[in-house]
């Protein structure tokens, strides 16, 4: 059911993101440089907002973010939605996501501001966000072992994130990103609500 991808959208990203980690490979510096989101620089190289969503760090980033986010959660959403709210939710969540990590980043240097970040899964969260506003109990089974709703698991990460930013927690995994893909998903989640009749039970398998 969650495989159903009502437009092309959805597999033009996917080939789009492919397309790009190809070109990674074959000159990783050059496309962290210029295409990365890296705060010290993103005032003279805004376009970086937009283009780290489609760069990914190796095979298991974006096998992912691609499968598990875009295909499935975003595959999902779209049937709801419809394609262009859900283009709209995906960069805008994307893009918000992007500059939480900058924000961070150059003000309270979580992380430091000559790091860069790449990755969609700032956009793949703010699928999750508008997803537990129009179907929040949506079940998911984390790791595939673990059932819960979905509000469960974004209430889950969000207590994770905060008690990961200002420690070592996240690791090399920019949290603070995510939270802002995921704030911006709810409040798109929250204007579309309306529009949207939540159906009482729906499964979806995430890792």
């Amino acid at each position: 059911m969650f495989m159903n991808i009502r437009s092309r959208f959805i597999e033009y990203l996917v080939l789009a993101n492919a397309l790009m980690f190809i070109v990674s490979i074959a000159a990783p510096a050059t496309v962290i440089r210029y295409l990365a989101v890296t705060p010290a620089h993103v005032f003279e190289m805004p376009w970086t907002l937009i283009t780290n969503m489609f760069i990914h760090a190796d095979l298991t980033h974006i096998f992912f973010n691609m499968f598990f986010g875009v295909i499935m959660f975003g595959g999902y959403l779209e049937g709801i939605i419809g394609e262009k709210e859900f283009i709209k939710t995906y960069f805008i969540g994307g893009v918000t996501a992007a500059l939480f990590y900058v924000f961070f980043s150059l003000v309270f240097w979580i992380p430091h501001p000559l790091t860069p970040a790449v990755g969609a899964s700032g956009a793949v969260f703010a699928a999750i966000g508008a997803l537990v506003v129009l179907r929040p109990n949506m079940k998911i089974y984390l790791y595939f072992f673990f059932p819960m709703p979905l509000y469960v698991f974004a209430g889950l990460y969000t207590l994770y994130g905060l008690f990961a930013i200002p420690t070592s927690m996240g690791g090399d995994v920019a949290v603070t990103a995510h939270l802002g893909g995921l704030l911006a998903g709810l409040v798109m989640g929250y204007m579309m609500e309306k529009r949207y009749e939540t159906p009482s039970y729906t499964v979806i398998r995430y890792y």
